[in-house]
């Protein structure tokens, strides 16, 4: 069996450039808006190297598990947890109580490699903001490490097939992947980005290629120069392209990765051409290769902290500024924590021993600030109590992304079918006032039905497509079919509340669209769709009620609290602490959507439906209020807490005169 060289190849580590810059400038905002195409690079690489690895000494009979788990501690280890401790510090300092809770368990998923099911549980509808998340980049990492555990068992079993049958067999376990891959970015995309069974594939063509290159590929030097030139060319191009058209509205991972990681395994098997030789083996494509990991490591904390900590994007000079400082601490890392490290003679059992401690210690230290709640006690007791009592409530009458199924009837349903009550409809935003409106079923008599979805408004006949969930457009038309017929063929049901977040479907991204018929603009499918809506019900004997929405901020409420809460932050924020500022946004700081309310309004007043504003009770002449007293309004930009809703549906208390 020939043997593929285990000689250090300065192309790889230019490859390796590739991909950390990309996703580098992707991260800092310069004008990369597909760099997040760089893991699936890494991913490439990964399988190729440690593929070859393994499968070269199982095919020998000398595959050591010790061994082998001893060289990825030597690499992965040391400088993940001088970047986890450095984080750590920062975070005792900036981080909310709420802020640092999530960090220590997503430290401690670091240190176990399972970061990547961690972040997949916990970045929900109601916090998507995973810029702010310092830990974020070690999903890539979990991904890996469950990699390198069952790679070695698959690779142990696959060598013991007929050589011949060793590359088919990896291929098919790819293609299965990849289909799940396909399925998931449609159904489920944040299992198809962050978990390994979607991703592993990806691995997996690195290490077909160094099956490959073992049993049918030609020694370098039998091959036809011109045929390696294209080959290399190909490659680049199939890089270069996905890094600078793709978006965060492409579907990824899927078949949109297919051209980055086809990319990637053209050049690694295209040493000799000019673009390995001259191109990604010079001295400053190279450099950034090795220090890549480091690189990877360090840049992300320190982005997503400024953006955790800063009400405001960072301005590009801080961005500039931060991403110098990354590659500086790169640097040294690579240099001071990395080299000696992998160069230190420690006996291997001696090692496996420390590495242990260490991960065992890391993981305590991590999983006790995660079960100390994030140590409150660091901040004045007022915030702590109120960043907790703004965490999104457990609406199980709210149905997700994927679901078209109207929710149980004994959950969102009231208690008895005959009973006279109202119902309330729409998306997340019409959701956010189930708490207030349950109040006040319960004080007149009435139950209070709710069948509401998320980024699904209500409206006959119109819909929005998703780019990120691709099955939500027609999901969602589902689901309305489904709640307009339960609502129609209910005589109890006296009264409908439509909610929702109208101005979004104004935009370019999910804009409101008709299900049927010629394309309109989103202005005039929204008006269509809320008169058909309002129509049907009111020819079912239904009082009909139209919420206006409530205000959107351009900054994240508990974010400018926070600010006002904490000496540090509120200087990085220049915001003066117990000032107005610190419960009320001006209008300047909130989304401009009068386009939208002027068409709700002027549906309402044709339709003889009922309006409600629920900026009355919120907003005056100068702003808009987000928190009162100690008490958080807002979950985030978008949605109300408990205490909002109840704030915000004081007109409709007063109109439908409820007591």
């Amino acid at each position: 069996m020939r043997q593929d060289s285990s000689a250090y190849r300065r192309d790889i580590d230019g490859l390796r450039c590739i991909a950390v810059l990309s996703v580098v400038a992707y991260h800092f905002g310069l004008s990369c808006p597909g760099g997040f195409t760089g893991v699936d690079i890494f991913f490439v690489i990964s399988g190729y190297l440690i593929g070859s690895q393994i499968y070269s000494e199982a095919s020998q009979g000398r595959f050591s598990y010790a061994a082998f788990y001893y060289r990825r501690a030597r690499r992965i280890v040391p400088a993940l947890m001088a970047v986890l401790i450095a984080t750590g510090a920062a975070m005792l300092a900036l981080a909310s109580p709420l802020e640092l809770r999530d960090f220590g368990r997503d430290a401690a998923g670091a240190v176990f490699s399972v970061s990547n099911i961690t972040l997949y549980r916990a970045i929900d509808y109601f916090r998507p903001a995973a810029e702010s998340n310092p830990l974020l980049m070690t999903w890539s990492l979990g991904v890996e490490e469950q990699f390198y555990i069952i790679a070695p068992v698959l690779l142990g079993l696959i060598v013991r097939l007929r050589p011949h049958k060793h590359f088919a067999a990896v291929a098919m376990l790819a293609a299965m992947s990849l289909s799940l891959a396909v399925w998931q970015v449609r159904h489920a995309p944040q299992a198809a980005f962050y978990l390994l069974p979607p991703r592993a594939w990806e691995l997996a063509v690195g290490v077909l290629l160094a099956i490959w290159r073992v049993h049918h590929a030609a020694p370098l030097a039998q091959r036809r120069q011109w045929q390696v030139e294209v080959m290399a060319v190909i490659g680049l191009v199939l890089l270069i392209v996905p890094i600078a058209t793709y978006s965060a509205t492409t579907r990824f991972p899927g078949l949109a990765a297919l051209p980055s990681v086809v990319g990637a395994a053209l050049l690694l098997h295209a040493d000799g051409s000019y673009i390995n030789t001259r191109l990604l083996s010079h001295r400053f494509a190279t450099f950034f290769g090795l220090v890549s990991y480091s690189l990877y490591l360090w840049h992300w904390p320190l982005i997503s902290i400024a953006r955790m900590t800063l009400e405001d994007e960072p301005s590009l000079g801080l961005r500039l500024g931060l991403m110098a400082c990354s590659l500086a601490l790169a640097y040294g890392s690579y240099r001071w924590i990395e080299t000696p490290f992998r160069r230190a003679a420690t006996p291997q059992r001696q090692a496996l021993h420390r590495y242990a401690a260490v991960l065992a210690v890391a993981g305590l230290v991590a999983g006790s600030g995660y079960l100390l709640g994030g140590i409150p006690q660091r901040w004045a007791p007022d915030f702590a109590a109120m960043e907790a009592n703004a965490q999104p409530p457990q609406n199980r009458c709210l149905v997700g992304y994927g679901g078209t199924t109207l929710p149980p009837a004994e959950l969102c349903a009231g208690a008895s079918e005959h009973q006279d009550g109202w119902a309330l409809v729409g998306d997340s935003h019409a959701s956010a006032m189930a708490p207030a409106l349950q109040a006040l079923s319960q004080s007149s008599g009435w139950r209070l039905v709710e069948f509401t979805k998320s980024s699904c408004p209500f409206l006959v006949g119109v819909t929005r497509p998703m780019a990120r969930y691709p099955q939500h457009g027609q999901e969602c038309v589902q689901f309305n079919e489904q709640v307009m017929d339960r609502l129609v063929s209910s005589p109890a049901i006296k009264v409908v509340v439509i909610g929702g977040f109208w101005g979004i479907g104004m935009a370019a991204d999910g804009p409101y669209t008709a299900v049927a018929g010629a394309q309109t603009p989103p202005e005039a499918a929204l008006r269509g769709g809320l008169m058909q809506t309002v129509q049907a019900l009111k020819a079912a004997g239904k009082q009909v009620v139209v919420l206006g929405d409530v205000p959107f901020f351009n900054f994240a409420p508990i974010k400018r609290v926070a600010a006002c809460s904490n000496r540090l932050r509120a200087q990085l924020n220049d915001i003066e602490p117990q000032s107005r500022d610190c419960e009320f946004g001006t209008w300047a700081q909130i989304a401009d959507d009068a386009r939208a309310h002027a068409v709700v309004r002027d549906v309402v007043q044709h339709a003889g439906a009922t309006y409600i504003d629920p900026r009355a009770s919120l907003c005056d002449g100068s702003g808009c209020r987000f928190a009162d007293s100690g008490r958080m309004l807002y979950l985030d930009r978008q949605h109300l807490s408990t205490p909002g809703a109840h704030l915000a549906a004081q007109p409709l208390k007063s109109r439908l005169g409820f007591h």
